[in-house]
């Protein structure tokens, strides 16, 4: 019986150890994992977003993103040509950054991206 258990535990955690998993928009869709490794990505507001002739500016004051923390003194500034932005499954604006606030993936509510 203590065989078996240990067999069945090794099983679980190799297949827990080996799966690759992204997590999921507050809406129920699951980010890429290239844009995530688990918590690098975010639903962010509408009036953080501002569109230019080139693609999108994209103002994230501390507090507003997981990677983003309060203990950030300045806002993060991202400019974010057409071409890296991804149409949104939900309609709704995300950015994918990581913790030195580097763009991974930036969704937004409109377009074929």
């Amino acid at each position: 019986m203590r065989v078996l258990a240990a067999i069945s535990l090794a099983v679980v955690l190799a297949t827990g150890a080996t799966q690759t998993r992204s997590h999921q928009a507050a809406s129920g869709w699951d980010y890429p994992f290239e844009c995530c490794s688990g918590a690098d990505c975010a639903q962010i507001d509408a009036g953080a977003v501002r569109e230019n002739p080139s693609g999108f500016v994209v103002t994230i004051a501390p507090g507003r993103h997981p990677m983003w923390p309060t203990e950030r003194r300045e806002p993060l500034i991202l400019e974010i040509p057409y071409q890296k932005a991804r149409a949104s499954p939900d309609g709704h604006w995300h950015l994918c950054i990581n913790d030195a606030g580097e763009l991974l993936c930036f969704y937004w509510p409109g377009g074929d991206s």
